[in-house]
């Protein structure tokens, strides 16, 4: 028979289920997606906490006021979502932020000198404190500007290890050598966050499924980075949080998420923009409409630089093959969103001339925005075989290789885009880049050397 009673240890040991009110909040309250196995580790974490004066896991919750019993709530599900993250994890998005998304934030904050930045379930810090790095590598003389960076998550002890901003080697496993040496000073076997950066972060607990938003200080924000995140949650606690991070965002200002985390969810308010290194959902500068639920973007121009040398006039670089109608009528419709109908164009272009390599890379960006890499590799080498000298395809092919976990490929992707830059005339322009050879060369360079 069954007995339910007190453990040596002061817990309660016998397996039972967890009262029903804890499963409603984590569902609820966190917005956690839980499998069975989550359900019974959820218990065994429950039982764990209970003292031994308590004869149930009913009865101790019972025992609890509705804010402890939150509390409680919130403890489990930070056990139950990894807190495991790294520096600079996924170079493409911070490449973006840099060469992109900051430069233009920061020329339209230019005026008011203040910049709002957020880092939703940052975990152990490395990506508060990332966001930090590359805003200074972007904006190093900064006196007179505001620099707010707000890191947030549920989990308490994640966050007292981001507040001490002391890391081991693990934290650094696909961060650039020279970053260490930069914004770091050791200590033993780890490394701390120089005082400069870690001025620049502030941390604080934070639900975003529970929590109301806007509030007093994450509002009007330029950036949200909220990455690996949304995959732990309901679907319905997906939507709700989006609503909440948009409303958050002043106009014009961007969210990143993890590249598939908002794929199929309707969003109102956010544009999607789609880059080379993935999406970023714009706040819209007009009244909130429905947008469809699949992105609608332009093929994204190139990185500018920080602050980039006076640009020559581009000439256009040696002539590819020009692509049939239909491909025209591709680009446009995938500009207008209506991804389908431009799949279908690109692959009638294919029929009409089987040779022509821009069909291949449109189905290739197509293809990342349904979150199927394998088929966009597969595209991105086609349209390498038809033209070798596609630079655009080669760091398409990196960016992949990166978010696969091979840098080594993704590396010498990037060097090979780098050589073939480098026989174009400096003031050419490359295609679909809105930039010169020159530029995007010197935007290469600095990656190999950050």
């Amino acid at each position: 028979m069954t007995r339910t009673g007190a453990g040596r240890h002061g817990q309660i040991t016998d397996s039972q289920p967890l009262p029903a009110e804890v499963q409603r909040l984590l569902v609820q309250r966190v917005g956690l997606r839980l499998s069975a196995g989550d359900w019974s580790k959820a218990e065994h974490l429950l039982r764990a906490r209970a003292p031994r004066r308590f004869p149930s896991l009913a009865a101790y919750c019972a025992s609890l006021s509705p804010s402890e019993l939150h509390q409680e709530v919130e403890r489990i599900a930070a056990q139950l979502t990894p807190g495991e993250t790294f520096f600079f994890r996924d170079h493409g998005q911070f490449e973006l932020l840099r060469f992109e998304l900051l430069p233009e934030l920061i020329a339209a904050r230019r005026g008011r000198k203040t910049l709002r930045l957020w880092s939703a379930g940052c975990a152990t810090g490395e990506e508060a404190y990332s966001l930090a790095m590359v805003t200074d590598m972007v904006l190093p003389e900064r006196r007179d500007w505001q620099i707010t960076i707000i890191g947030t998550d549920i989990n308490e002890e994640a966050l007292a290890k981001a507040r001490r901003g002391r890391y081991g080697r693990w934290s650094f496993r696909l961060a650039p050598a020279s970053l260490q040496g930069r914004y770091f000073h050791r200590e033993g076997e780890q490394w701390t966050v120089n005082p400069d950066i870690r001025a620049m972060v502030t941390f604080r607990p934070g639900n975003l499924v529970s929590d109301p938003l806007p509030d007093p200080l994450l509002r009007d924000l330029d950036l949200i980075l909220c990455r690996n995140v949304l995959i732990y949650l309901e679907p319905e606690a997906v939507h709700r949080v989006a609503a909440k991070l948009t409303a958050c965002l002043a106009d014009g200002a961007y969210l990143l998420t993890g590249h598939t985390e908002l794929m199929g969810v309707p969003l109102a308010g956010l544009d999607p923009r789609l880059f080379p290194e993935g999406v970023a959902y714009q706040r819209t500068r007009r009244p909130l409409q429905p947008l469809p639920p699949a992105p609608a973007l332009p093929i994204p121009a190139a990185p500018p630089m920080a602050a980039p040398r006076p640009r020559p006039i581009p000439q256009p670089a040696p002539a590819a093959p020009v692509p049939p109608p239909t491909f025209r009528e591709a680009r446009a419709l995938a500009d207008r969103g209506d991804y389908p109908a431009a799949e279908a164009a690109c692959l009638e272009a294919l029929q009409a001339d089987p040779l022509v390599p821009a069909p291949h890379f449109l189905l290739a960006q197509l293809a990342q925005l349904r979150g199927d890499y394998p088929a966009a590799e597969e595209r991105l080498k086609r349209t390498l075989y038809l033209d070798p000298k596609c630079v655009a395809a080669y760091l398409e092919l990196a960016a992949l290789h990166e978010r696969a976990g091979d840098n080594a490929k993704a590396q010498a992707r990037r060097r090979a885009a780098l050589g073939l830059l480098r026989t174009l005339p400096a003031e050419s322009r490359v295609e679909p880049f809105e930039a010169s050879a020159g530029q995007l060369a010197d935007w290469l360079a600095q990656m190999e050397a950050l």
